[in-house]
């Protein structure tokens, strides 16, 4: 049988006295001692960044949309692009509406009615009560601006939408 002789295994770096790491230069500009001009800038260009990155979004799901309308259809008209602009109008209109009508807690009440009627249903209770599950939406809202920048969208799908209708009047 081998005995195990128990040492301790940090000793050598416990008995170190050296500085192992090396002191950081002062030269480096940490968050804290940058300029309120410079933070303003960087700011500036997050939500420039954040706008781009909706756009590029927002266009490709509306163009998926349409596209997706008009193989529905299985027709290419001029008609058919404008059924399809009105289909993504709709659609991209009625997720900034819910987008809206959810953080202004306007529904609130039926949807935690009939969430807690399913749970009742088959027998459970909910987690948070009314009041909770509104504080929590008060507390932790969609931001502004995703919902803003749907509903302009929307309005620039509006656009092409009504003149190939009137196109057609």
């Amino acid at each position: 049988m081998r005995k195990h002789m128990k040492k301790n295994k940090f000793e050598f770096v416990n008995n170190n006295e050296e500085e192992v790491f090396e002191s950081k230069d002062s030269d480096v500009v940490t968050k804290n001692e940058l300029t309120e001009e410079e933070k303003e800038r960087r700011r500036k260009r997050e939500f420039q960044i954040k706008v781009v990155k909706a756009t590029i979004f927002l266009t490709l799901l509306s163009t998926l949309i349409t596209l997706f309308g008009l193989f529905w259809q299985d027709d290419y008209s001029l008609m058919a692009i404008g059924d399809a602009l009105w289909l993504t109008f709709a659609i991209l209109l009625g997720t900034g509406w819910i987008m809206f009508v959810y953080n202004e807690n306007i529904f609130s009440p039926l949807l935690h009615g009939l969430k807690t009627l399913g749970l009742m249903v088959v027998g459970k209770r909910p987690k948070e009560d009314y009041y909770h599950y509104m504080k929590n939406i008060q507390e932790n809202p969609i931001p502004k601006f995703y919902y803003v920048i749907v509903f302009i969208f929307a309005l620039i799908t509006l656009i092409p939408a009504l003149i190939i209708m009137f196109m057609f009047l």
